[in-house]
């Protein structure tokens, strides 16, 4: 944990009591210029520990292994209901989306601004404290471009409208026009590359950049931009850097921590599931390894978004991921056949965490045909996920290139159902150069009742797989472009 003293917990309590007060009245008015006051190097330091990224809760019900059920489904909060239907206008006129990170953005752009004309540090110390808020500052945009830009297309992306390019830490300027979606990609990979040369601290803490994060976060972006050769360098890049870490990471045993004597305990009858779990938020989830959340329980909407049947079915019945799911609806009865609810850690991680590694590189090295790689990298998450004798990969599947990368894109929902991540691979899967992997995408949400059967299909197309900036927002940023 991160040492402070009283100084440090007074400054940034009081910056982010200003932060959260001015972020009500204006899309990126989160400071008053110049009220955080610092001027040491070590001030720079103590607010960029205080810096912790959310993506937008929304994502975590809107992926297509996601269903919902008819009794719950009126009972849920209005924006959910709407988001969940793809309705055109989901944002009440006096609503703003949720933009979290464009405050931690700000504090990025100040500490960027600011620190190498601080007092009192080295000139090495100034430059790591640059690069963690750079490669902060990327990953905030590429979070706020998967939310309200367009899925990366190579051939239409430098006309696709992206999102705005915020640099400066000046709430003067009120004029935010949308970038492209290339000019905010070129714009991420160009922060990382300069951020990560001056990453020379090892990794340590879930919630401090480190080398191992920004080069992982680099070879998501090619991911995205379907650039696989560059995205496998750098994911090979962020576990070399893994290699020097001063607090170990590593996947949990899933029948060790789930077992009878595990650390998590069993589920048992308890409505939130199994016990001790580790947090998303805090520095003791040992698979983390960059921490960015998302409020993903609300109490009003616990019951009404649950996995589909057909997600339910990529599950063996032994594999150990079902016991953080239940069949039970919270606080009562059953709920419909072949629906999961996911037990509530209310926040789950959608950061760089040693899960999507593995499946990102096992993905990467299937793309590139180095199928033995792949299926290593695969068996060795499912070695801590079910019995022994179902980790392998079959052979049918692991002989064929196309059918290993989508069963690895199955093994992704079946490590990530109903925690965000599916949203991220369905864009970039919508705009993917192999037919296959575009069909493997099911445009459509179901509604089902206490039996199963389907009470309404809404179908969508992957221009509903972004975000709606809203009214209110529009209003206040005029040259701001709606979505379509």
């Amino acid at each position: 944990m991160y040492n402070f003293n009283r100084k440090y917990v007074f400054f940034f309590l009081a910056a982010i009591s200003v932060i959260l007060t001015a972020c009500k009245k204006e899309f990126l008015e989160v400071e008053p210029k110049g009220a955080i006051v610092a001027q040491d190097t070590k001030d720079y330091e103590s607010l960029l520990n205080t810096a912790r990224i959310s993506a937008s809760s929304a994502i975590s019900f809107l992926g297509d292994e996601v269903a919902a059920q008819d009794d719950y489904f009126s009972g849920a909060d209005v924006y959910r209901q709407r988001l969940f239907e793809f309705s055109s206008s989901a944002l009440l006129p006096d609503q703003l989306p949720e933009l979290s990170y464009l405050t931690q953005n700000y504090v990025f752009n100040k500490i960027i601004e600011e620190v190498m004309q601080s007092k009192g540090g080295t000139e090495g110390q100034k430059l790591q404290i640059m690069a963690e808020a750079k490669a902060g500052r990327a990953l905030c945009h590429l979070l706020f471009v998967n939310e309200f830009g367009k899925p990366y297309n190579e051939v239409t992306a430098k006309t696709d409208l992206g999102v705005p390019i915020i640099i400066a830490a000046d709430v003067t300027k009120t004029s935010y026009k949308r970038a492209t979606v290339q000019e905010v990609y070129d714009f991420v990979i160009q922060d990382l590359n300069e951020a990560i040369p001056n990453l020379t601290k090892p990794f340590a803490h879930t919630g401090k950049m480190s080398k191992a994060a920004a080069e992982a976060i680099l070879a998501r972006t090619y991911l995205y931009m379907h650039k696989y050769e560059q995205a496998k360098v750098h994911i090979d890049n962020s576990f070399a850097a893994l290699s020097n870490a001063t607090r170990t990471p590593a996947l949990y045993d899933y029948k060790e921590t789930l077992g009878p004597d595990g650390t998590w305990l069993p589920a048992g009858p308890d409505a939130f599931g199994p016990e001790l779990m580790p947090s998303a938020s805090i520095n003791e989830d040992m698979e983390s390894i960059y921490n960015v959340s998302i409020n993903s329980f609300n109490i009003n909407s616990a019951n009404t978004f649950v996995t589909t049947p057909q997600t339910g079915a990529l599950y063996g019945v032994n594999d150990f991921r079902l016991q953080i799911y239940s069949n039970r609806e919270l606080f009562g009865d059953v709920v419909f056949p072949d629906g999961m609810r996911r037990y509530p850690r209310f926040e789950a991680e959608v950061g760089v965490s040693l899960p999507d590694m593995y499946l990102m590189r096992a993905e990467l090295r299937a793309r590139m045909n180095d199928l033995a790689g792949a299926k290593s990298d695969l068996e060795l998450l499912r070695g801590k996920r079910m019995p022994e004798d179902e980790i392998e990969v079959p052979s049918v599947i692991a002989a064929s290139q196309q059918n290993l990368v989508l069963f690895i894109l199955q093994e992704r929902i079946r490590e990530f159902a109903l925690k965000g991540m599916r949203w991220y691979d369905m864009r970039r899967l919508s705009t993917d150069p192999v037919e296959a992997y575009r069909n493997s995408v099911s445009y459509s949400h179901k509604i089902y009742d206490a039996e199963g059967n389907t009470v309404e299909t809404v179908t969508f197309a992957p221009k509903n797989l972004v975000l709606k900036f809203g009214k209110k927002l529009l209003a206040q940023h005029p040259q701001l472009v709606e979505n379509d």
